[in-house]
């Protein structure tokens, strides 16, 4: 009687284990699809401040020579422009301040927290972190999560770990909503690409 009441017991408690652990594995599951829409978005804002930062720079190559060439065109012809069309010197002094207000902040964005040349390497940085995390997550999902060795403790604290490690990748820098959808639509239409090819290899 006791050794059937144990071998109970036994089944009752491998049954809640597998129940934890199917749940578990469809968390990791969206863990790890979050984890990549996040990375993919990431990258595709990274690109986005990269084509932003390189405007600038090639702005700051265009507005330097400007100003010099306004500032020492209006220094030697001062006098004669104001004889001839009085107009000509505020418009000169006012494309040369702009000029050298330009080239001014285009050298000395990239100091600033949220210049684009910033914000390309932060969700650079972040992309390559997620992506990271996305490998542990597929890995430990494949080894772990069935793996009867390993105990319920175990699992459930290196899951808890990757939640910790998910909020601090997520809070250096939030990936942005236009990049995210884009990067959902990006990878829903490589999911149908993949499921199309795999139905013609089958025809």
């Amino acid at each position: 009687m006791g050794s059937w009441v144990s071998s109970q017991e036994r089944l009752k408690k491998q049954n809640e284990d597998q129940k934890r652990r199917q749940y578990l594995e469809v968390e990791l599951k969206k863990m790890q699809r979050n984890l990549n829409v996040t990375a993919t978005a990431h990258y595709i804002a990274s690109e986005y401040y990269s084509k932003v930062h390189v405007k600038l720079q090639y702005a700051s190559l265009l507005a330097g020579p400007i100003g010099i060439a306004g500032g020492l065109w209006s220094k030697l012809d001062w006098k004669m422009m104001v004889a001839n069309s009085p107009r000509v010197p505020r418009i000169v002094l006012f494309a040369t301040s702009a000029a050298s207000l330009l080239f001014t902040v285009v050298v000395n964005i990239p100091e600033f927290p949220n210049s684009p040349g910033s914000l390309h390497k932060l969700h650079f940085r972040s992309g390559i972190e997620c992506q990271y995390l996305e490998k542990e997550v597929k890995f430990f999902a494949t080894s772990d999560v069935w793996n009867s060795d390993v105990a319920w403790a175990t699992i459930d604290s290196r899951y808890k770990n990757f939640l910790k490690d998910k909020k601090e990748v997520n809070s250096k820098v939030q990936s942005q909503r236009w990049a995210y959808l884009q990067a959902l639509e990006e990878l829903d239409k490589k999911e149908k690409d993949k499921i199309k090819r795999q139905q013609k290899q089958k025809f």
